[in-house]
């Protein structure tokens, strides 16, 4: 559930760089781009307590090679697709989730940017889904509705940032 403000902006940039760096010691020139994505990677939002980092690595065969290194870092790997992999560990009260993504598949990198580049252009959407966020966690009874609120609010915002997008 999301927090009012538990951290700034900036202090989530900080836990960003921190733990991208620990993945480039871990990964080295296999990661070819690094990415912070959602909710944290936004000033003026609210937090939920996560942060999310988007690898963009050469091959996603590179971390069966550094899985027990990842898992030593704490990570759990928890789900794998032919379009990304994705792990988490909890640390301090935050939820780290990583999204690993072949630099062969930029589609999937453009879409997972997609929201976090169209908040942070468009004041409007922005203070709209602030909003909606601090209001779903007052008047969602459960966490089940919170999660279902948030996916039709979500997929209504995609749409807007696609036909956002399209402008360009």
């Amino acid at each position: 559930m999301i927090d009012k403000m538990p951290y700034s902006f900036q202090q989530y940039r900080t836990l960003f760089i921190e733990e991208s760096k620990r993945l480039i010691e871990i990964l080295g020139n296999d990661i070819t781009e690094l990415h912070h994505y959602g909710s944290s990677a936004v000033a003026g939002l609210p937090f939920n307590n996560e942060i999310n980092i988007l690898p963009v690595v050469k091959s996603l065969d590179c971390l069966d090679i550094h899985l027990e290194a990842l898992e030593a870092q704490g990570y759990e790997m928890i789900e794998r697709t032919s379009d990304y992999r994705l792990c988490q560990k909890e640390e301090y009260n935050r939820l780290i989730r990583v999204k690993w993504v072949e630099q062969s598949n930029m589609n999937e990198v453009q879409n997972t940017l997609l929201l976090r580049n169209y908040l942070r252009d468009n004041a409007e959407a922005k203070q709209r889904f602030a909003h909606f966020q601090l209001q779903n966690k007052q008047q969602a009874r459960n966490e089940m509705d919170y999660q279902l609120n948030e996916l039709e609010y979500m997929t209504s915002l995609i749409k807007e940032a696609i036909e956002w997008q399209k402008r360009f």
